[in-house]
């Protein structure tokens, strides 16, 4: 495995990350943007570690969804 290899496993792009939460890419950038997902920018895109991917699932529903779910019935 070369460097690059080892990066491109470490790291996911925004639109990789949707595919694998099957979420919209805007759902994604909002959970960034509210810091609810962690992610770095070394340069221009950002980016998702794998491990801040696997905590972020295994965090669960935030508060606010909890409640609005429970709300639904």
């Amino acid at each position: 495995m070369t460097p690059a290899d080892s990066f491109k496993s470490e790291f996911l792009f925004l639109p990789e990350v949707a595919a694998i939460l099957r979420a919209p890419l805007s759902s994604v950038r909002y959970w960034v943007a509210t810091r609810r997902l962690k992610s770095v920018r070394p340069a221009r895109r950002r980016l998702v570690r794998r491990k801040d991917l696997e905590e972020f699932l295994n965090a669960g529903p935030a508060v606010g969804e909890r409640e609005a779910s429970e709300r639904r019935g």
